[in-house]
């Protein structure tokens, strides 16, 4: 005897709501009604507001996943050129930035008169737990996060977690980045 290397698809009626052809001829015994609890009879006849009856083999969402944690907004200031920069999402820096960016990020254009500032010049990201980060995108003039009259320099390809007050230089732009209340 040949095995099947599957289980054998469930035939109509398997599940409750599969349509199935009622035989026309029904026994006596199929007509009487079972024996249902009083708490089961009316926990089945309660149904949505749209007609359906609760279906409790949903998949439920955790808590963890539904609550939304306050998001936070940050702004950079460029108080040479005026600009000013919301950060409310990942985003992508530069001269002339590729619009081409995931869903849930944006890109920003810098406004650079000195064009020190590469056409993909740096990402601030933020993580799942609210985390801001800030990596250089392989830029010629780098990114710099000042610190107590201290820059340190982000390199490509290694993101460095950014906190607000900060300074960030940008080719030669400066910019203030602080966290909006």
């Amino acid at each position: 005897m040949a095995t099947i290397p599957y289980p054998p698809a469930p035939e109509l009626g398997w599940y409750a709501d599969d349509p199935v052809d009622k035989p026309a001829a029904v026994s006596s015994a199929a007509t009487e009604p079972s024996p249902v609890s009083s708490s089961t009879a009316s926990h089945a006849a309660k149904g949505s507001s749209d007609g359906d009856i609760e279906d409790w083999d949903s998949t439920v969402l955790s808590s963890s996943f539904t609550a939304k944690a306050p998001r936070k907004i940050y702004i950079l200031h460029n108080d040479a050129t005026g600009q000013t920069i919301v950060i409310d999402k990942s985003t992508l820096l530069g001269r002339k930035p590729s619009m081409d960016v995931p869903e849930g990020a944006k890109a920003e254009k810098v406004e650079d008169p000195t064009r020190t500032t590469s056409r993909n010049h740096a990402a601030i990201s933020i993580d799942q737990n609210g985390t801001l980060w800030i990596e250089d995108y392989g830029s010629l003039n780098g990114t710099y996060i000042i610190r107590d009259g201290q820059e340190a320099q982000v390199l490509k390809g290694k993101p460095r977690e950014l906190d607000a007050p900060a300074t960030l230089r940008i080719g030669d732009q400066f910019f203030q980045l602080t966290e909006r209340q």
